[in-house]
C-alpha cells in the first residue's frame, strides 16, 4: 500500500453521513461568564444524587468549608 492510499486529507462522504452535526453556536464560553462570580476559578460538577441530597450551592460550599476545617485541626492535632 503506498503512502497516497493510506492519507485521505477529506474525509469520506459515508463517513461524514455517520457524524451528526452540532450547533455550537449557542455554546457557553467559560471564560466569558468567569468574571461573573468574582474569584470564581474552577468549576465542580456533581453527581445527581449528590446534587438532590444538598440542594443548593451554598449548602456545598459551607460543608466543603467545614470539611477543610476539620482536616486542618485533624493534621495540627497529629502534628
Amino acid at each position: 500500500m503506498s503512502n497516497d492510499e493510506t492519507t485521505q486529507a477529506e474525509p469520506s462522504e459515508e463517513s461524514l453521513a455517520e457524524m451528526p452535526e452540532v450547533d455550537f453556536s449557542r455554546a457557553i464560553r467559560p471564560n466569558k461568564l468567569a468574571g461573573l462570580r468574582g474569584d470564581f476559578k474552577q468549576a465542580v460538577f456533581l453527581d445527581k444524587a449528590l446534587w438532590q441530597h444538598f440542594g443548593s450551592e451554598e449548602r456545598v460550599l459551607e460543608t466543603l468549608r467545614m470539611l477543610g476545617s476539620l482536616a486542618e485541626r485533624s493534621s495540627r492535632s497529629v502534628a
